[in-house]
């Protein structure tokens, strides 16, 4: 009776987690690497050919998976197979040919793509309850499962065609089966582990991290005798043995890309990459980085639960009262912020997105504590209620610390905030303002999705892609007769987080924007503001738009414009 209760139960909450993120995918457009995976997963399941992937790519499987729904639609690759973006691994670009000039539409198949990825996240959900019934009973089971769906990390990745959730999927069940592993120390315990560290490897090279948390754990339970020398080797045995075999069943005859993939993306993690933080710009990081995102991307009412629960684990370190579970689970996450804290690559609070189950499995023992209980129930309400409130912009979720989602673009940028995903609400906006849709916008945007596709007429301005200047070439709009000056500005690139030039857009951050779209694109219609509105011609020429400085000068600046 009570399994059917809980089967009812956990029914229940994937059919509202499959009807939020469905609505969710409704409002975005694609985020930078979506097409890209998309597309590189799909031409390998029909092809057989690696061609597009770079050794520079995170690997293949959270590629493939999402590429099935495609199989239904039958876009066509082999017809894109012989353009020279394939053939020159222009991945990208290949990327966009395929998603935009196909058969099919393209946000139906990207959005098929995303919806695979949804029900992979409810069989996640229902596996996640399984194991902290087994572990910790049937009631903190049921609050697990509710910070799971109502989370708003795990909820924005969950609707996206990116690595990232199977990363924190299999970099969970690694933690817990390892965790299993040290309680049986058998063979099947080890090859279950290794079954899900070969999983993470062929999801995402953040596999490394895993294999290092188990050591160092391993080498603790070494010293103090818990497992023997025999025990240690084994375990690394099967582990490579496991990576090898899910290797070569995924990558067939291309296994040497996964390897040398790994080679390359640890090559090219340790060369940085531009961060901007706080207001500051870095290209080998900051130690607080990824501690300050945790604290501010993390619901309040969360974080009140998880630091509770590290206090209790703290407790019981200084009393000697800890289990094998207290020895695997926090220091689990602490290695993990370490080593992320460290990273020269820091572009997004999505890096450190496998700690979140860590921690609420965890942390769902206070579910059952007395003195806490009542507490964490309230607390659990104020998520739900958080996660209400922030549909369906979970993406550039920022909490009350700082003013929400508003003003998360004031300290941090990239995927944190704006990864691409605002252009269809900008198009809506557009829409909405004739004289603006008609005659068209300044456009600098940070990501992948094609404005024409959305009916945008643009002229690119300083447009972040990893496309050619030809397939982002936008429109003449001065040959439209504008009445109005509108510039559209991504905050990645308001904050000039990968322009040579920092302060190019500053003097856009001294006004207040029309229409913010899904919080990542900032709208500032600067017609009336002659001080910001020189400026911008002033950019305009340096971009080498002169028939637009001309056109400007001649029709808004020949009469009355307030300052």
């Amino acid at each position: 009776m009570k399994n059917i209760k809980y089967i009812i139960f956990l029914l229940f909450l994937s059919l509202a987690f499959y009807i939020k993120c469905n609505d969710v995918i409704k409002y975005i457009s694609p985020t930078y690497d979506e097409p890209l995976h998309l597309m590189q997963g799909y031409t390998y399941l029909k092809t057989g050919t690696m061609q597009i992937v770079s050794p520079f790519d995170q690997p293949m499987l959270a590629k493939i998976i999402p590429a099935i729904s495609l199989l239904f639609l039958k876009p066509q690759p082999l017809v894109f197979t012989t353009h020279n973006y394939y053939y020159n691994r222009q991945r990208y670009s290949f990327a966009n040919l395929m998603l935009y000039y196909n058969n099919n539409d393209a946000e139906k198949m990207l959005n098929l793509g995303r919806r695979i990825n949804i029900i992979v996240s409810i069989i996640f959900l229902w596996i996640f309850f399984y194991i902290t019934n087994k572990t910790f009973g049937e009631q903190n089971a049921v609050f697990v499962s509710l910070l799971y769906i109502f989370n708003t990390t795990i909820t924005a990745h969950s609707c996206l065609v990116t690595q990232d959730l199977l990363c924190y999927m299999f970099y969970f069940l690694g933690i817990f089966s390892f965790y299993q592993f040290l309680q049986h120390k058998n063979i099947k315990s080890n090859f279950v582990c290794g079954l899900m560290t070969g999983l993470l490897m062929v999801s995402k090279y953040t596999v490394v991290v895993l294999l290092f948390t188990y050591f160092c754990i391993l080498l603790y339970f070494l010293y103090v005798r818990k497992i023997n020398i025999k025990n240690f080797i084994q375990f690394f045995i099967l582990q490579i043995l496991c990576i090898l075999i899910i290797g070569l069943i995924v990558y067939r005859q291309h296994i040497g890309l996964l390897f040398n993939g790994l080679y390359k993306v640890i090559e090219n993690l340790q060369q940085g990459r531009s961060t901007f933080f706080f207001g500051k710009h870095s290209t080998t990081g900051f130690r607080l980085y990824f501690i300050v995102l945790f604290f501010l991307k993390t619901e309040i009412p969360v974080l009140i639960i998880f630091v509770v629960a590290l206090i209790k684990f703290f407790i019981k370190i200084f009393k000697k009262e800890y289990s094998e579970l207290d020895l695997v689970f926090i220091p689990a996450v602490i290695i993990f912020l370490v080593i992320a804290s460290f990273s020269k690559t820091q572009i997004g609070h999505r890096h450190i997105l496998p700690i979140y189950p860590i921690l609420i499995f965890y942390s769902s023992t206070l579910a059952t504590d007395k003195k806490f209980s009542l507490a964490y129930y309230f607390l659990v309400l104020l998520c739900i209620l958080s996660s209400i409130k922030t549909h369906p912009y979970y993406l550039s979720y920022f909490n009350e610390f700082i003013g929400g989602n508003k003003n998360g673009w004031k300290y941090f940028t990239d995927s944190n905030i704006d990864w691409g995903q605002g252009l269809k609400q900008l198009s809506l906006w557009i829409k909405k303002n004739k004289d603006v849709d008609d005659r068209g916008i300044y456009l600098s945007y940070f990501g992948v999705a094609d404005p024409h596709y959305y009916g945008i007429k643009y002229r690119p301005v300083g447009i972040i892609s990893n496309l050619t200047q030809q397939e982002r070439a936008g429109d003449d709009i001065i040959k439209n007769n504008l009445k109005r000056i509108v510039v559209a500005v991504s905050v990645t690139n308001l904050q000039s987080t990968y322009y040579k030039d920092k302060t190019i857009f500053n003097f856009l951050k001294e006004i207040v924007p029309v229409y913010r779209a899904a919080d990542s694109i900032f709208v500032y219609d600067i017609t009336e503001n002659k001080k910001v509105l020189q400026k911008f011609v002033d950019l305009l020429n340096s971009l080498g738009y002169d028939e637009d400085v001309e056109y400007i000068n001649k029709i808004f600046f020949s009469r009355q414009v307030s300052g």
